[in-house]
């Protein structure tokens, strides 16, 4: 089974840090370019069994009031989705969490995590595919200990699931206080290297990743190249 994870900035489709200044107007409205971003996007995930995705707009004025995840899933192939809203801006944006699957989901659960400043969440699904496991779509904060507090009230989550992957932008580098503490708590496993995604034309950072527990083994990982955001994909092959 293949996994992937991916913030994809809405689609806005930073490729250099000059494009944070030239494109800035992106984040407030719609434009053509992102259709075509999107439909990029949705051709690199295809191949996916399941797919987390950070940073979508779920239907502002950004995305042009309709949903980047329906959109995207329509052309990808993923008959079931589920989304989660963090945060709206009233006229602008409705920023938030996807999972795209190949097979049903149930026990769909939206977690808002504690933080400084909210919104910041974890979708948490139950993927009824031919080995059935948990996953969790997460999008973290920047500090490290709103992230160490995010992280407890997803381990909380995952607690009594078999075989499970907590995938997404954790802003921590695998190393870090918070990804260890977490795999401590867990038993959840990382693959080291871990694979560099953050800026995605030169990435120097560790920030998204898959980590994987109970029954759930990760056989091949690594960073995609595709770069139609400023992060770069992380993908798994997994067994049971």
């Amino acid at each position: 089974m293949n996994l992937l994870t991916w913030n994809i900035q809405a689609g806005i489709g930073t490729s250099r840090y000059r494009d944070y200044f030239l494109r800035a107007h992106l984040q407030l409205v719609h434009a053509p370019s992102k259709t075509a971003i999107l439909q990029n996007i949705a051709r690199e995930i295809a191949p996916y069994d399941v797919v987390c995705l950070q940073e979508v707009d779920l239907g502002g004025r950004r995305s042009g009031y309709r949903s980047q995840v329906d959109d995207i899933a329509a052309l990808s192939g993923h008959l079931h989705v589920a989304v989660q809203e963090n945060r709206r801006i009233p006229g602008i944006s409705r920023h938030g969490n996807a999972i795209l699957s190949r097979w049903p989901m149930a026990n769909v659960r939206d977690l808002k995590l504690p933080g400084q400043v909210a919104g910041r969440g974890c979708l948490v699904a139950d993927v009824e595919g031919p080995h059935p496991f948990t996953v969790a779509c997460l999008h973290l904060s920047l500090g490290r200990s709103d992230q160490v507090l995010q992280l407890a009230v997803v381990a909380q989550a995952l607690r009594d699931a078999r075989a499970w992957a907590a995938m997404g932008d954790f802003n921590s580098g695998a190393h870090g206080a918070p990804l260890e503490s977490f795999c401590g708590a867990t038993g959840g496993r990382l693959r080291r290297p871990s694979p560099l995604t953050f800026p995605a034309w030169r990435p120097r950072w560790d920030y998204d990743h898959i980590v994987t527990g109970g029954d759930l083994e990760v056989t091949h990982y690594q960073s995609e190249p595709a770069n139609f955001s400023d992060h770069r994909a992380v993908s798994a092959r997994v067994t049971f």
